[in-house]
């Protein structure tokens, strides 16, 4: 399996952090984006450090990426998966219109 991780974008007005993520079969011969987003209060309730209460956003993606490489070939059952992380089911509802709102603005495409 092979991971291409775009850098992790800040969206300030929503207080979100979201990025893409390319998994390639170890053959090249099947291929799936993952949209994953995640709000500033998911990150500071899950991914902070207690002491200087600044959060780790890497931590957050580090475990996306684990989560969908234990789903081995089940990841490539979509060409396209949005994983959004949130406190509420508002917020996860807005982080996953967000996500449909960013893909199809920049008509990412898989080929």
């Amino acid at each position: 399996m092979k991971i291409l991780l775009e850098n992790l974008k800040q969206e300030f007005h929503r207080d979100t952090y979201w990025t893409k993520i390319c998994i390639t079969s170890s053959d090249d011969k099947k291929k799936t984006l993952i949209l994953t987003c995640a709000s500033y209060e998911y990150l500071s309730d899950t991914f902070s450090d207690k002491n200087s209460h600044e959060i780790k956003p890497q931590d957050w993606i580090n475990s996306v990426i684990e989560k969908w490489k234990l789903s081995e070939d089940c990841v490539f059952s979509d060409k396209v998966h949005y994983d959004v992380y949130a406190r509420t089911q508002e917020g996860k509802n807005n982080g996953l219109e967000f996500l449909k709102s960013e893909f199809n603005k920049k008509q990412i495409c898989l080929n």
